[in-house]
């Protein structure tokens, strides 16, 4: 399948980056709508629990993203992108429900790991899936306008929290549980007519392409081409960490951890820490999904800019201007009237506009770029496996963080490590705009740059 004209590659190029962003629209939605519980069962006392319970209640569903994907991650390396990617929406559509009738916390805790499950699979397939199906010349954008997605989802978690709350009281999380499913629904019967991904059919005549056609970019496939897919199937999870490709993994894994320490230790409890700038109750809702909502819009102006102004500068830019948001943040809790509010939603505005922007947009695309065919799935879901675990870890413990050292503490931590990500980025992380994918297989890692191998 190549693209033979404008209209058709535009045309293409929708379709797949929309299927796969609604994904991440749900990925947003199911993640983030936790906070509605967990504010209004901490808050009003609706349900019996223990801070133990409240920990395990935010991460289960990151701890299940883990393991999905893992396993749906290999899977599909091995075995092909198409029917998984229908097959795992199946728990977007069961698990919200099910968790919306739950009688006790536990119960919410099991469904929402089942629920992660799903998750972990569309992390590590989605994107992947339709980055391969996108000409190289707009891979970061496609990719961008992905990931603007998630924001959209959760800040729709809260809008609807919000509603819910207004019209069913403290039940509205049920609400806002459920009703993801329907999106669900609609976008599997979609993505069953999808084809395979046109780069996993090819990878195993790679080098008879190479040889006759110069390159493999998307865009110059020709079709009907097939041939030996050995070289595919008989790849093995252990050369994520092998040689070069054991530095790439190592930088996809240090720069999303970073972010991720950062983002889901603060964004599963940013309702309850809006209190502290000044602003309580259920406004708390609508003041996150404003948040979300400048993260969506900052998402979309700028989903062009990883191909124009590349990764890396976005990534540098977007470290440590989050730096300055949190900084923002901590200062404003020693402040007084007023100022504790600007401070506070200044820093917010900042984290949350920059994030999307910057790593938020580029570490996943970065997980995707650098490693090969056989392994680009395995690379997605390991390092969203791990990060999901750093992610679920951030949730259980800063709750105790901020109950024994305080909420400056809490805001200080998560500042040194923003500057961490900020310096690593910097000296370490390379630059991929305009290289093709199968360049970045043929080429060598040499500190923050990709070098072509020596013919």
């Amino acid at each position: 399948m190549g693209f033979s004209s404008k209209s058709s590659e535009k045309s293409l190029f929708l379709r797949y980056a929309l299927l796969s962003g609604m994904g991440y629209f749900m990925d947003g939605y199911n993640l983030t709508v936790i906070a509605v519980f967990t504010f209004i069962i901490e808050t009003y006392k609706t349900m019996p629990y223990t801070p133990l319970q409240i920990g395990f209640a935010s991460g289960s569903a990151l701890l299940g993203a883990m393991f999905g994907a893992l396993i749906f991650g290999r899977y599909s390396d091995l075995a092909g992108r198409k029917y998984i990617y229908s097959f795992y929406l199946a728990f977007f559509i069961v698990f919200p429900i099910l968790g919306a009738v739950s009688g006790n916390i536990n119960e919410v805790i099991i469904f929402r790991f089942l629920l992660g499950i799903g998750i972990g699979a569309d992390y590590a397939i989605g994107p992947v899936y339709s980055t391969e199906m996108i000409p190289d010349h707009v891979r970061g954008t496609g990719y961008g306008l992905v990931w603007a997605f998630w924001s959209l989802g959760a800040s729709l978690a809260f809008v609807l929290g919000y509603i819910g709350f207004i019209y069913n009281g403290v039940n509205a999380w049920r609400l806002a549980f459920a009703i993801i499913s329907i999106p669900a629904v609609i976008v599997l019967v979609y993505r069953l007519g999808v084809p395979e991904s046109i780069r996993w059919e090819k990878a195993g005549t790679k080098s008879r392409m190479d040889s006759a056609y110069g390159s493999n970019d998307v865009s110059t496939l020709p079709p009907g081409v097939s041939g030996n897919n050995a070289h595919r199937t008989n790849s093995s999870i252990f050369e994520l960490f092998h040689g070069d490709y054991g530095k790439r993994t190592a930088i996809i894994w240090i720069q999303w951890i970073l972010l991720d320490i950062g983002s889901y230790g603060f964004a599963l409890y940013a309702p309850l820490l809006i209190g502290t700038f000044g602003i309580f109750g259920s406004e708390t809702f609508i003041i996150t999904a404003i948040l979300y909502a400048v993260g969506f819009v900052g998402a979309l102006i700028s989903m062009s800019w990883n191909d124009r102004f590349g990764r890396r500068p976005l990534q540098v830019m977007g470290f440590g201007l989050m730096s300055l948001g949190m900084a923002l943040m901590a200062i404003a809790l020693d402040l007084h009237g007023l100022l504790i509010f600007v401070f506070g939603m200044a820093g917010l505005l900042l984290w949350y506009g920059i994030e999307n922007i910057g790593p938020g947009n580029t570490v996943g695309l970065y997980a995707i770029e650098l490693l090969p065919t056989k392994l680009r799935s395995t690379s997605m879901g390991s390092a969203t496996a791990v990060t999901r675990f750093v992610s679920f870890m951030s949730a259980f413990e800063f709750p105790f963080i901020a109950a024994s050292l305080g909420d400056s503490w809490f805001f200080y931590i998560l500042l040194i490590v923003m500057l961490g990500a900020f310096i690593f980025t910097f000296l370490f992380t390379p630059e991929t705009r305009g290289i093709t994918l199968d360049q970045m297989e043929d080429s060598v890692y040499r500190l923050h740059r990709i070098i072509p191998k020596q013919k």
